[in-house]
């Protein structure tokens, strides 16, 4: 049925109001964008060199819409090579703490400054040693005055036309963690094959034809850490198996184990680095394999995971630091958390997936041990030599 000219002048009148408040909430937010750009201070490029030097990851928190733009704050860390996850407030208060450390960084994001989920979090923050970094709108607010560093994202008001929904706010809260991020990205020296590296794809031009990448090394974020590695610390089904059980008639278990991954810890091993295994079950197949491969240290039947690191890191007189654990299920995340480098495979549960600082390129039982020790032979300047004698024994061959 055809609108009357009254019907038609009416929606006529509403596509315009709606098109000049479309335009008016863009211009505002437009507007407040360039008043903090034009604010930033030292504490922005403090901010910035914190995370640079940060050894550990960067934990981003917050409440309702702040909460919202900080799970895409953490994203575009990960995106640009910094370690970073978002943990909710009530999480954290109900044990996620135990995640944390010192070497780690919160950025915390509050509209008010006053989320008492989030405040709640900072004196045992400040107990772990970890730095905190709020993003508020109120310079005065509580969560402002007990960060460590305070980025302002005031605004004169918000896009709202009631005045209430955070637009302008959350606008500008989701530009400085961008700013943040590109900033760091920046002084890192990320690259555009690095990026190309975290997404799995190749890097495409204006043509759409792909470009061809060098080879890069995927552990930029993580270097210092995997230099300091003295021992690999290894889950065994999902891990070095696909995860698959298989079980006979008479209760023999049986289970698959990836060629390239026993060369791999034997070369570790040859480069200085030990091995050591932590596993829930207990199976004789896998004391063998743990015996043709060179671990040094051997736990079956752990399922306390936590306790049989800690019993671990006495036995071998090493900081955990010094130690890498790769893992795929949230029963390795205890000790994982506790460890120099957290690895997980890419058929991991989502929640070690979230805390892991790399995540391996192949599957577990697919050769995943083999690229993680070879990610830390490289790192350590023992790839060539460990690789040399199979090119020499190949030349001689012809």
């Amino acid at each position: 049925m055809p609108l009357s000219d009254h019907q038609n002048a009416q929606s006529q009148a509403s596509a315009a109001a709606c098109l000049q408040l479309a335009r008016a909430t863009l211009s505002h937010e437009a507007d407040e964008l360039q008043a903090i750009a034009s604010q930033l201070d030292h504490a922005f490029s403090d901010a910035v060199s914190r995370i640079v030097q940060c050894k550990g990851r960067v934990v981003v928190t917050g409440m309702g819409k702040s909460g919202h733009v900080g799970g895409k704050i953490a994203s575009t860390f990960c995106s640009t090579g910094t370690p970073a996850f978002f943990v909710h407030p009530h999480d954290m208060s109900h044990g996620d703490l135990g995640m944390l450390g010192e070497d780690d960084i919160v950025l915390a994001l509050s509209n008010s400054g006053e989320s008492q989920e989030v405040l709640a979090l900072v004196a045992p923050l400040k107990d772990l040693g970890t730095y905190i970094i709020a993003i508020t709108a109120d310079n005065a607010s509580s969560l402002a005055k007990a960060a460590d560093t305070h980025l302002s994202a005031q605004v004169s008001k918000e896009a709202c036309p009631l005045g209430l929904a955070p637009t302008a706010s959350s606008t500008v809260a989701l530009a400085l963690g961008d700013a943040l991020a590109l900033c760091v990205l920046d002084q890192r020296d990320f690259t555009a094959e690095q990026w190309a590296e975290l997404h799995g794809d190749p890097l495409v031009n204006r043509g759409q034809q792909p470009i061809q990448v060098a080879p890069v090394q995927p552990h930029f974020a993580i270097q210092r850490q995997l230099q300091a590695i003295k021992l690999l610390i290894l889950d065994v089904d999902g891990v070095m198996t696909d995860g698959g059980l298989t079980l006979g008639d008479d209760g023999q278990e049986y289970k698959t184990f990836h060629a390239h991954d026993g060369l791999g810890m034997k070369l570790l091993k040859a480069s200085g680095v030990e091995l050591a295994i932590i596993t829930g079950r207990t199976s004789e197949v896998v004391k063998k394999r743990a015996l043709s491969t060179g671990v040094a240290h051997f736990y079956q039947g752990a399922e306390d995971k936590l306790l049989a690191f800690q019993a671990l890191i006495a036995a071998s007189g090493l900081r955990p630091e010094q130690c890498a654990f790769m893992g795929d299920d949230v029963v390795d995340l205890p000790a994982m958390l506790q460890c120099g480098i957290a690895f997980a495979v890419p058929n991991a549960a989502d929640l070690v997936l979230a805390h892991a600082h790399y995540v391996t390129r192949k599957k577990g039982g697919h050769g995943a041990v083999r690229e993680v020790c070879e990610l830390i032979m490289r790192a350590q300047g023992q790839f060539d030599q460990q690789m040399a004698p199979f090119l020499i024994q190949s030349k001689l061959s012809n």
